[in-house]
């Protein structure tokens, strides 16, 4: 393989230094034909060979006037802020082709913030905090607070955004565009001092920082791919139409990023004629979670103000997609005392400038003294759902449904689901009532066990890392399977296996994705398969798992 790998005729025990000279001058020639390579990169018009060319520079510690020139070049030729890492970005990851609500291939990395940026998002948070319940959350629990964990800004390419938001400044030339009253996010910055943190914002076009919540997956497939608007509306209502519903207050954005809700009962959301009551699929909403809010930059233009109880809200997406307007204001705030929405129908006047990760969790403040009474509600309405067959109580086989339905299986549905009954059934009946259910979930709240598998995977996956580096990883342990088995059964669906779109969206999760999402999921599913069913279940899951661990696959 290239120069210095051919072997010397001489007997090796007779010449010991030979080996060593042989690899060390392969090295050297190795290191010069990257570093030539590297050169010839930093010279390129081409703005990927030349992202690519910088990174590999930085990496071996190279400067001078040319890595200096090449960065000016690559931020001149893809317009890039002058405020972003550019060492982060160039070390992000290519994605190719049209994805989502993205045109165009593209590079995106995640550039964790300052505290000082910290401090803004926490300050905006507590800022905007109101404890207003409404339709749109259906049954889940208000968080006392939004405690800020960590915040990542968003490198990715903002040609469509910028683009857009040229067209609206166009527009807004004759008559100056404003939101009423402005935004309770960018009023509180003001005020705060916390606006000096972020990036600047641009008047002209009425731009505002505002959230959108969301899930961990759906906000990196935000960041990577853009809005969809195909997906709009999949986890709230639609009252004005279809659009990316953005907020002024953190905690209506929390409802956007809620798990599985029940239906819509009465008030706003029955009066434009959704579906009536009845009991919530799925598991409860988490006492104990994260919460995702993406913090956007939104161009929101000319505003079309609206403060009916039932909007039409064809008329409200063709007054922006058509009409004299950009953006809509729903003031529900007025109608209802509940919170003003804002919402665009063209995904290139937002762009998802920062993911906040923020805790939401009585427990561990010390405040848990067990559900509320809407939680009560939803605990309820799923404890009906699986314990009718038997009049109020839930037999052993149930007593599995509701574990996988609730992402927490037993160990194996033999000795750890007898266990567990027991565990369960304190009366010695024979069966699980309400009241022991309830107990049960209060609980393991106070466990602090949690629902999520993939977001207990990455410790448990750098557990198992650690152990095969030391020689002595034999596969998962019981504990670990059990987080395992919950990563699973949350992207089966409670099925026995799962199909390739589930598989990329698992490995999302768990952060090893393929390095596309064509031809190498393609390959990546076919190993998986061991089994060649077209499918892939839970054993050849763990199989893959374990072969990623013993190969030292990084979380």
């Amino acid at each position: 393989m290239g120069c210095g790998g051919s072997k010397s005729a001489e007997d090796p025990a007779s010449a010991p230094s030979s080996a060593p000279k042989a690899e060390k001058n392969a090295e050297s020639m190795s290191t010069a034909a990257a570093t030539s390579g590297t050169a010839e990169g930093l010279q390129s018009d081409d703005p990927e060979v030349l992202r690519r060319a910088l990174s590999s520079a930085w990496s071996r510690g190279q400067h001078g006037p040319e890595v200096t020139a090449a960065e000016s070049r690559l931020r001149a030729s893809l317009k890039l802020p002058a405020d972003w890492d550019l060492k982060v970005f160039c070390a992000g990851r290519r994605l190719e082709g049209g994805l989502g609500g993205r045109k165009a291939s593209t590079v995106v990395a995640f550039h964790p913030q300052p505290p000082a940026v910290v401090k803004a998002m926490q300050s905006v948070l507590d800022g905007t905090y109101r404890k207003v319940y409404t339709r749109d959350r259906r049954g889940a629990p208000i968080p006392d607070r939004f405690v800020v964990k960590e915040v990542h800004r968003v490198l990715n390419d903002q040609a469509e955004y910028e683009a857009r938001r040229e067209g609206v400044r166009e527009a807004c030339a004759s008559k100056k565009a404003e939101l009423p009253d402005g935004s309770h996010t960018v009023n509180h910055l003001s005020q705060s001092g916390g606006l000096s943190a972020l990036p600047p914002l641009d008047p002209v076009v009425n731009e505002h920082w505002l959230f959108h919540g969301t899930t961990a997956e759906a906000a990196k497939g935000i960041a990577e791919n853009d809005f969809r608007l195909d997906m709009s509306g999949s986890n709230a209502g639609t009252l004005y139409g279809k659009g990316i519903y953005l907020a002024e207050n953190a905690t209506k954005s929390d409802e956007y990023g809620e798990g599985p809700k029940g239906p819509a009962s009465t008030g706003e959301e029955a009066e434009m004629g959704f579906e009536a009551p009845r009991p919530p699929p799925g598991p409860p909403p988490p006492l104990v979670r994260e919460s995702y809010i993406l913090v956007c930059r939104s161009t929101l233009g000319r505003v079309n103000y609206n403060d009916e109880q039932r909007p039409d809200p064809d008329r409200l997406q063709k007054s922006c997609l058509s009409g004299d307007y950009d953006s809509v204001l729903g003031d529900r705030l007025k109608l209802n005392r509940t919170f003003r929405e804002i919402i665009v129908y063209n995904d290139d006047h937002v762009y998802p400038e920062y993911i906040v990760k923020a805790m939401l969790d009585r427990s561990i403040a010390g405040r848990f003294k067990g559900p509320t009474k809407e939680e009560t509600e939803v605990l309820q309405s799923m404890w009906q759902v699986y314990s009718m067959p038997n009049k109020g109580k839930i037999s052993k086989s149930q007593l599995l449904d509701l574990l996988l339905a609730i992402y927490q299986p037993p160990d194996n549905e033999d000795e750890d689901l007898d266990a567990t009954f027991k565990e369960w059934e304190r009366k010695g009946n024979g069966k699980i009532d309400w009241d022991d259910f309830l107990a049960e979930v209060t609980q393991r709240v106070n466990d602090k066990i949690s629902c999520s598998g993939p977001e207990r995977f990455a410790d448990i996956y750098r557990g198992m890392l650690a152990r095969s580096r030391g020689g002595k990883f034999n596969g998962p342990d019981v504990g670990e399977r059990a987080v395992l088995r919950m990563v699973w059964y949350q992207y089966c669906q409670n099925q026995r296996n799962i199909d390739k779109q589930q598989l990329l969206l698992l490995l999302k999760a768990i952060n090893q994705p393929p390095a596309n999402e064509h031809s190498d999921l393609d390959e990546t599913f076919k190993e998986i398969d061991t089994k060649n069913d077209g499918v892939i279940d839970l054993d050849e899951f763990m199989e893959e798992i374990t072969q990623r661990v013993k190969d030292g696959i990084p979380a």
